[in-house]
Order: C-alpha cells, then structure tokens, then sequence
C-alpha cells in the first residue's frame, strides 16, 4: 500500500513541477503569486517547486512587477539558455544539423550534399562529424545538451515507431540507426519522419503558432506531409499519415520508386522534375547537352531568367501538388498548408498554379478558409522540429525530475522504454 502511495505522490509531483515549469516558459516572466492564481496550486506547493526550478538553472530571478498594494513581486524567468538541443535532418540527398537553445534560435548550423540512400555507413559517420562540428561552432559540451532530434525521409515502424521503413531506402535495411546514436552520444536520441518533424517546428516557431489545424509538405527527392490535428501531429494507427506524395493522382501515370503508378512524387519529386527538363530539352533540341548535371537549383534559376521549358515543367509541378493538396484539403480541412524543401526556391512560379489548382478542386468553403503559404523557416525547418522533438520529450513529466538533476542517463532510459 505504501508504495502505491508513494507513486501517486511522485506522479502528482510531476505533473505540478510541469504545469509550473511550462507556464513560466510560456509567460516568461510571472510572479510566484500568478502562477497560484493561474494553476489554482496551494502557495506552498508553488514555493517548494519554484525553489526547486532556482535550484535547477531552468529558472531564475528576473527583478520586480508591478505591485498591487503591497511589496512588488518577484518575478521568475525561464533561462532559454541554460540547455540546448541538436536537431538532424537526414534527407535523400544532404544532411543538416542544428544546435538550438529552448527558445527556438538556432545557435549553429551545418549542412552537406550527401548521397544519404546509397551509402548509409558514410552517411553516419558524416553526421558524427557534423554533431561535433555543431556542437562546437555553438561552444556546447555534452552535458550541456537535453538530447537530440533525429529526422528521416521515410515513414517509421516497429513497435515504438523508431526504426525505418526501409522501402525507399533499400541498403538501410539491417541499420539500427538509433541504436548507434544511442551507443555514441551521450544524451537522449529521438526520431522521427521528416514531415512530421517540419509540421512540428511550424507549429512551434514558425506560421503555425496560432493555427490547431495544419500541413506542412515538404517538397524534396520524396514529397511527404506533416499533418497538426487539434494542436497534435497525427501519425495515423500505423505511423504512416501524411504520406502524400504517394497518393495517385493519374493511375496511367509513371512507375514511382514506392512500386505503385502514377503517385504524385513521380510527378513533383526533385528527380522527376529534373527528369522531365531532360526529356523536354532533348525534345526540342536534339544535341542538347548541359555543361554539368542539373540540380533543381539550376533549373529554379533557368525558370526564372525566362528559360521557356522550366517555367512551362515548374508551373505543372505547381499544378500536379494543388490536386493532391486539394484532396488533403478536402479530406482534413487545414486551415494553413505551409509548403517546404528545396522546390519552394521557385515561389511563385509553383504557388500560384497550386492556389489555383486548389481552387478548381476543392470545396468551395475549404477552399476559401485554407491558406497556402511557403515557410519562413528555411533549410533548417526539418532539423528545427527534429531539434524541437528533444524539447518535447525533455520536459514530459516522468523525464522532468533526470532533467532538472542533470541525471541524463535516467532520461536516456526513459526515451528507450
């Protein structure tokens, strides 16, 4: 019975350490007296959990507010600098590594071309050397760090949802890529899908703050969506949601490298795109030959210094994504759909034929309510919301007491279990 008892206490505990955390986190700076009112907790318990957070480093005082009548109160601050966390974006093609502090400012950055899906030994290794690197361009130790965010281009599986499906990614099929993070570094390793982990940053520090209903698509080799449904990123039974780029949207359409036909990726995926700037050029002039191989960035800036052939093949791509955007539309009724990746360089050229190709295809009140908008959070958006992750599940209850102890090796148990 006594041990039942003592459980209750410590999970009680938890939960009011991280009602009061989160609140100073969110108000920035409150009085001792508001949290009270505002948590509807005993005086007591505040000052004894308070004075823990001083005790931490995750909280300090910051001068005086504004009296009431009578001794101006204390008012308590949360130190967005006291810890960082590191964020990976592993794509198809580049891997990006962020360190960030708890407010969201990204404090060092990294970013490679790498050939991610044929070579996964080297692409790890890469990423060691990038965490690093990372960790000291932002003069970061590691028991400075809360944890790390992993991304990846594909849906995940397993029973915790962390390891890779691998159908996309055929030569990662025996890597236990956490495992080997796990087994190098020091803190807390979380994973999760790219688009998930864009939607996520959104939400948090980019156009989603104040939206509880959105989609973030990220436009890259693959084509995936993040979907925020009340507030909470949506994963589907399996994990899969939001894999949008694998809708069909002309089932005479050409072979995807998922296995099924005419999907939308074999429409508006990087290598499609640049595929079909191929078989155009060559198409009209016969002995057409580039000095180098295209990238999409080539052909973004072919397309916007009058070059007919990639403005005719981006303006399609714009139309192709607006009916499947127009389906998600439809089906899940966002309010934002916030695009990202490396084909939104194009602006215009893309947004205007998928605003427009929404419009024809989708009810018209969806349609009219729905804003379609690129994101402000660049390149890093991916490792952002990866980084973002860490954030998230350091400050869960259960993980609340190891963070504010420094006792990483209990958060690390916690995040494997």
């Amino acid at each position: 019975m006594s041990k039942i008892k003592t459980v209750n206490v410590t999970s009680v505990r938890e939960q009011n350490l991280n009602q009061i955390l989160n609140l100073i986190r969110q108000k920035r700076a409150v009085s001792r007296a508001n949290i009270v009112r505002q948590t509807g907790l005993s005086a007591t318990t505040v000052s004894a959990i308070t004075s823990d957070l001083l005790n931490s480093g995750f909280v300090t005082e910051s001068g005086v507010g504004q009296s009431s009548g009578g001794r101006p109160p204390i008012l308590l601050t949360f130190n967005y600098n006291f810890r960082h966390v590191l964020g990976v974006d592993i794509g198809a093609t580049h891997i990006t590594a962020v360190a960030m502090n708890l407010n969201g400012t990204v404090a060092a950055h990294q970013s490679y071309k790498y050939d991610v899906v044929n070579d996964p030994d080297g692409a790890i290794q890469t990423l060691y050397t990038m965490v690093q690197q990372t960790m000291i361009d932002a003069n970061l130790t590691a028991d400075q760090i809360l944890g790390m965010g992993v991304t990846i281009p594909a849906p995940l599986t397993g029973p915790n949802l962390d390891r890779l499906t691998t159908i996309y990614m055929p030569k990662w099929e025996n890597v236990d890529l956490v495992d080997l993070l796990r087994q190098r570094f020091p803190f807390p390793i979380y994973i999760d899908n790219d688009a998930n982990a864009g939607a996520i940053a959104e939400k948090w520090w980019g156009k989603g703050r104040e939206h509880s209903h959105l989609a973030y698509i990220k436009l890259g080799v693959g084509v995936g969506s993040g979907l925020i449904l009340n507030n909470e990123i949506y994963r589907g039974s399996g994990g899969t949601a939001g894999e949008i780029g694998h809708t069909t949207i002309n089932v005479n359409g050409p072979p995807c490298r998922c296995g099924n036909q005419g999907c939308m990726e074999a429409y508006v995926g990087i290598n499609a795109v640049i595929e079909q700037v191929y078989q155009r050029k060559t198409a009209a002039i016969p002995s057409w030959q580039p000095e180098k191989p295209l990238t999409i960035e080539d052909i973004i800036h072919l397309a916007k210094t009058g070059d007919p052939i990639c403005r005719s093949i981006l303006r399609s791509t714009g139309t192709y994504l607006g009916i499947a955007i127009a389906n998600l539309i439809n089906l899940f009724n966002p309010k934002l759909i916030i695009l990202g990746g490396d084909l939104t360089a194009a602006e215009e050229l893309i947004t205007d034929a998928v605003r427009l190709s929404v419009e024809e295809r989708t009810m018209f009140k969806a349609a009219r309510e729905a804003t379609i908008t690129l994101s402000t959070l660049g390149q890093d958006a991916v490792a952002i919301g990866g980084a973002t992750l860490a954030i998230q599940h350091a400050f869960e209850p259960s993980r609340l007491s190891g963070i504010m102890t420094g006792n990483l090796k209990e958060v690390m148990l916690s995040s494997i279990s």
